[in-house]
């Protein structure tokens, strides 16, 4: 779910480069796409003002953002390696260097350069809320995770829980290395937790689906099995399973949140309140769910 983004304030203009070292990487982390065009004319921008001073590191860094974003991977470590020639400490060169090693396929290199990030951070008074280094710790995870060092993984993707516990891609990639071990209780509590943050995370769903088969819970696999055909637009069949789910198990009321929000767009707006009651009646606090009541009483 996680994609590279452009640090906002390269896009805004030059003036701003000297404010880039390790804040490049949050606004370079996962959840907004790149536009190439803008790529383009704004690191033709970028090499100029490198050329113009070149023993500005947080130049180097900004042409090793747009570089990786374009796919030079080559251009973009070497921009890195320069920008820590001139500053050895440069955060944003090193998590660059990550992201790009991540790409090349060294995960060798870029959890090395990511462990660097942490240990120039061993000071830092706000580390255990600096969402930037959440950042890091659940790429650390997710690296490990990808050379089966699981038992690593679940340290990092811990500590990057303890900065934000909202991470629903930090539960559900916490999940996903539970399963891999067959832990399957401790894969379940994550994946319902990355739900519980982002409600339509399909693949959350289905991964829950598969840790609740192999505990035997049918009811639970049914009800995550469910809630995928709702979020890929299968009214009428999330619908009937989700019915045939609350009849069979009363007390999983997770379900009438979904059957509710089926019936909604079925046209179904009294059912859809009814369910939705039922949801709310069971868990008061959950805001998602207030909010879909409202909307269908509203009939908005």
């Amino acid at each position: 779910m996680r994609q590279v983004d452009l640090p906002v304030w390269i896009l805004t203009g030059l003036a701003l480069f000297s404010t880039i070292t390790f804040s490049v990487y949050y606004y370079f982390d996962r959840y907004s796409h790149s536009d190439q065009a803008v790529i383009e004319h704004q690191l033709s921008n970028v090499e100029t003002a490198v050329r113009e001073n070149p023993q500005n590191p947080n130049l180097r860094v900004a042409a090793a953002n747009y570089y990786l974003e374009s796919g030079l991977l080559n251009q973009s470590i070497q921009q890195s390696h320069q920008a820590l020639a001139i500053d050895p400490n440069n955060q944003g060169a090193l998590v660059l260097l990550a992201r790009a090693y991540q790409h090349t396929g060294e995960i060798d290199n870029a959890l090395a350069y990511l462990q660097r990030v942490l240990d120039l951070n061993q000071d830092n008074p706000l580390a255990k809320i600096d969402p930037r280094l959440e950042t890091v710790h659940y790429e650390m995870g997710t690296l490990f995770a990808k050379q089966e060092r699981y038992a690593e993984a679940v340290s990092s993707l811990r500590l990057a829980l303890e900065i934000n516990r909202a991470d629903a891609d930090a539960h559900y990639m916490l999940g996903t290395v539970y399963q891999k071990q067959n832990e399957h209780a401790h894969a379940v509590v994550e994946f319902r937790e990355a739900i519980r943050f982002i409600p339509d995370f399909v693949e959350a769903y289905d991964k829950l689906a598969a840790s609740a088969t192999a505990q035997g819970d049918a009811s639970e696999s049914a009800y995550a099995r469910a809630m995928v055909l709702l979020w890929q637009g299968q009214f009428d069949q999330a619908a009937a399973q989700l019915e045939s789910l609350t009849t069979r198990a009363p007390d999983l009321k997770r379900a009438y949140f979904g059957l509710g929000l089926a019936y909604e767009k079925l046209g179904k707006r009294e059912q859809a309140v009814q369910a939705l009651r039922e949801f709310v009646r069971a868990y008061p606090n959950d805001i998602a769910a207030q909010q879909a009541l409202g909307r269908v009483q509203r009939g908005n």
